[in-house]
């Protein structure tokens, strides 16, 4: 299998952290387990590194951590104050542009680590890829003979990007934020008018590992 075949497969976070960030919010494996929708025992069996779970219940347990998070950080809860956007957001934007291929936005993915990437033409944003859209429409489009792999790997990425991740001001206070990333991938964040950072739902988790 290919480097960029292999790109297309869910990059998993480290589940090294899944222990760590369960006992920093001290929840029980139980408690996890029951907010994520998933078994006590395979919290057990990925924090003892006996399993490979799917990139599904990796995600379940993930949003559980964030719903924990949204209550006791993002509410001001423990923090002292109430954060911004900017407070949390990662500075300096990857992106590409929307004529270069599929096979150059998943060699940048898979580089960064990256789940998703906006799509800026000079100074503006006109899109955003995802991970799982690039993988949805490799599916399609070699699924029906339509493309071969490497036909697919040549499209251009203004084909398949969708409308622009959400654009917040630095000051923006989190709680909004928060709403945007329960249906967007990320949330692009801006100082007048300029695109200065990003911020995406493990930017949450960041926080509450560093607290």
């Amino acid at each position: 299998m290919s480097t960029q075949r292999m790109a297309l497969i869910p990059q998993l976070p480290d589940l090294d952290k899944v222990r760590q960030m369960r006992k920093r919010l001290d929840l029980s494996q139980r408690e996890l387990a029951t907010m994520a929708g998933v078994s006590q025992s395979l919290i057990a069996k990925i924090e003892r590194g006996s399993i490979d779970p799917s990139y599904s219940n990796v995600r379940k347990i993930l949003m559980a951590f964030e719903e924990v998070l949204r209550r006791r950080k993002v509410e001001g809860m423990k923090m002292g104050g109430q954060l911004s956007v900017g407070d949390l957001a990662t500075r300096g934007v990857i992106f590409v542009t929307p004529d270069q291929t599929l096979g150059e936005c998943v060699e940048r993915m898979m580089k960064g680590r990256f789940t998703q990437l906006p799509v800026m033409h000079g100074d503006r944003v006109v899109g955003g890829v995802t991970d799982d859209s690039i993988r949805n429409y490799t599916i399609e489009e070699t699924r029906n003979g339509r493309k071969s792999y490497d036909e697919v790997m040549q499209t251009r990425v203004e084909e398949i990007m969708s409308e622009p991740f959400p654009i917040l001001s630095e000051d923006t206070p989190i709680q909004l934020a928060s709403v945007h990333l329960q249906r967007d991938e990320a949330v692009l964040v801006s100082r007048k008018g300029q695109i200065v950072g990003i911020l995406t739902s493990a930017d949450f988790l960041n926080l509450g590992l560093n607290q």
